[in-house]
C-alpha cells in the first residue's frame, strides 16, 4: 500500500522525526533521520493494511452469516481490530506447518462469533477456502456453527479447541498454559529453547459470568502462568438484553484481585491494542494477563450495532447497506490484493522465526537425543500398547484392598512407563489415592515446579476438568 510523501512526512513528525529542516545535517544525522522515517512509514503501512483487512474480515463474516442466514454477526463485527492485530502482527504461527509445536496458541473461548476465526485463518494463509467460507454452518463443511477441533466430521486447520459452553474456552485456555509451561520446563535448556510461546484467548461477558472461568483464573494466577494472555470483548451486550441487566461487577478489579496483570483500552483503536497486546506478551513478571476491550458488538452496521440485536442474524438484511459504509465494494467475501499481499509478508515475517526455530530443535535434539525421543513419541502418541502395560504392571496379591489402593498402586507402575504422565486432584489426594510417587508438584511456590507431574487444583471441581481438557489440546 502506497502514501503520499505529506502523510508519511506527517507520521515521521508524529514519530519524533527530526527531519524536513533547513539547517545543514551531518551525513550520519541524515542517515539516522532517514531510518526513522522509512520506519515511520513502514509503521503507517502496517497499520493502514490492518485497518483493511480487519473491513475485509467484517465483510466475510457479513457475507457468510448471510448466506446461511444464521450465525453470530456481533463478535466478528465488534472484535475485527483484535483479529487483525492477532493475526496480523502479534501471533506467530505457520499456517503450512499448523501443528508446529512453538506456535502460539488462539482459543475463541466465545465460540459462537465462529466466523472471526474463520475468516482470520482464511486471510492467514490456512487452507480454509473461501469456498468454505461460503458454506458456513452447512453439513459436512469446514466451518460448523460452533468451531470444532479436527475430527471425524471437521478437519478446520488452525482450530486449537472445541468452543461454544461459555467459560469452557478461556478455562482451556489455562490448561493450554500449564502445558505450555510443563513443557519448558522438561524440555528447555540452557543452550537451547524450545518451547517459549503465548496462549491468546477471546472471551466475553458470558465466559466470566459462568463460574468455571474464575475458578481456572484464580488457579492460573496462583500458579504464575504468565504465559496466559485473556482478551475480554467488553462490549455491554448478552443475547437477552443488555450486560448491565444481569451484571454489575468490575471485572477488571476481580482480575486484579486474583492476582492477573490488567488493561483496559479502547478495543478499535489499532495501535493501542498492538501496544498492549506487544506489552503483555513481553512481561514475564509471573502474572498472567487480562485485557479488557472495550467494543461496539455489531460495529459497522448502523442498525445493530451496539445492541443485543447484533448477537444473532438480525443483521443480515443490513448487510450490503454495512458493507458499504465501511468501504466494501460490490463483490461478496471479497478480499483485496493488497490484503493478500500482507498476509504475505506475515507469513514471511513468521516463516523466518520458524526457520529459526528448526534449527535450534535439530541441535537441540542432536545435543539431547533422548530427550527428543521422549519428546517426539509423547507428540506422536508413540505410547506402550495397553496390553504391553497390562504385562508389564506386577500381579497384585490376593488379599482384599481398596479398589483406590490398587489404583494408587497401579498409577505408579503407569507413571514409570509413560513419561509425560501426570495426575492431579481437587483438594482430594488424600482420598482418592491418584498421587505420583516422586512426580512432583507442578506450580510456582512452595515445593512446587513447573517439571512436577501431581497437580494441586484446590476445589476446583469444574476447572479441573477444562484445564486437563485444554493439557490434552495442547498435546
Amino acid at each position: 500500500m502506497k502514501f503520499s510523501t505529506l502523510v508519511i512526512a506527517s507520521a515521521a513528525i508524529a514519530a519524533g522525526v527530526e527531519g524536513f529542516s533547513t539547517s545543514v545535517r551531518t551525513v550520519s544525522v541524515r542517515q539516522a533521520t532517514s531510518r526513522k522515517m522509512a520506519e515511520a512509514a513502514t509503521e503507517v503501512d502496517k497499520m493502514a493494511a490492518l485497518a483493511t483487512a480487519a473491513n475485509e474480515a467484517r465483510g466475510l463474516a457479513m457475507d457468510s452469516i448471510a448466506a446461511a442466514h444464521s450465525g453470530h454477526m456481533g463478535l466478528p463485527l465488534g472484535c475485527a481490530e483484535i483479529g487483525a492485530t492477532l493475526y496480523g502482527s502479534q501471533m506467530q504461527y505457520n499456517p503450512k506447518d499448523t501443528q508446529w509445536l512453538n506456535r502460539d496458541r488462539f482459543i475463541l473461548s466465545a465460540g459462537h462469533g465462529s466466523m472471526f476465526l474463520y475468516s482470520w485463518l482464511n486471510l492467514a494463509g490456512f487452507d480454509l477456502s473461501v469456498e468454505e467460507l461460503k458454506n458456513f454452518r452447512q453439513h459436512h463443511s469446514q466451518t460448523p456453527g460452533h468451531p470444532e477441533f479436527p475430527n471425524s466430521e471437521h478437519n478446520t486447520p488452525g482450530i486449537e479447541c472445541t468452543t461454544g459452553p461459555l467459560g469452557a474456552g478461556v478455562s482451556n485456555a489455562v490448561g493450554f498454559a500449564v502445558s505450555e509451561k510443563m513443557a519448558a520446563a522438561r524440555y528447555n535448556t540452557d543452550d537451547h529453547t524450545i518451547f517459549d510461546h503465548h496462549v491468546f484467548a477471546l472471551a466475553g461477558d458470558g465466559c466470566f459470568q459462568e463460574g468455571v472461568s474464575y475458578e481456572s483464573a484464580s488457579f492460573a494466577a496462583h500458579e504464575k502462568l504468565d504465559n496466559l494472555i485473556i482478551l475480554y470483548d467488553s462490549n455491554e451486550v448478552t443475547l437477552d438484553k443488555m450486560a448491565e441487566y444481569t451484571q454489575s461487577e468490575d471485572i477488571i478489579k476481580r482480575y486484579d484481585a486474583i492476582g492477573f496483570e490488567t488493561y483496559e483500552i479502547d478495543g478499535h483503536d489499532l495501535a493501542v491494542v498492538e501496544e498492549t497486546i506487544a506489552a503483555a506478551k513481553a512481561s514475564n513478571n509471573g502474572k498472567p494477563k487480562f485485557i479488557k476491550c472495550n467494543t461496539v458488538i455489531g460495529k459497522g452496521m448502523e442498525e445493530t450495532e451496539g445492541t443485543n440485536a447484533a448477537h444473532g442474524e438480525a443483521g443480515v438484511p443490513y448487510v450490503d447497506k454495512a458493507r458499504a459504509s465501511i468501504g466494501l465494494p460490490e463483490e461478496k467475501w471479497f478480499v483485496s490484493e493488497g490484503t493478500r499481499d500482507f498476509f504475505k509478508g506475515v507469513e514471511e515475517k513468521n516463516g523466518k522465526i520458524y526457520s529459526d526455530w528448526q534449527s535450534t530443535y535439530a541441535a537441540w535434539k542432536g545435543a539431547n537425543a533422548d530427550l527428543a525421543k521422549e519428546l517426539e513419541d509423547a507428540v506422536s502418541d508413540n505410547v506402550m500398547p495397553a496390553d504391553d502395560m497390562i504385562k508389564a504392571i506386577p500381579v497384585m496379591g490376593d488379599d482384599a484392598e481398596a479398589t483406590r489402593v490398587s489404583g494408587y498402586k497401579i498409577i505408579q507402575e503407569i507413571s514409570k512407563l509413560v513419561p509425560n504422565y501426570v495426575s492431579g486432584s481437587a483438594d482430594l489426594h488424600g482420598s482418592t489415592r491418584n498421587y505420583i510417587d516422586g512426580g512432583g508438584n507442578f506450580g510456582a511456590g512452595f515445593d512446587k515446579t513447573y517439571a512436577g507431574k501431581n497437580l494441586y487444583f484446590g476445589i476446583r471441581e469444574h476447572s479441573m476438568g477444562a484445564i486437563l481438557n485444554g493439557i490434552a489440546y495442547h498435546g
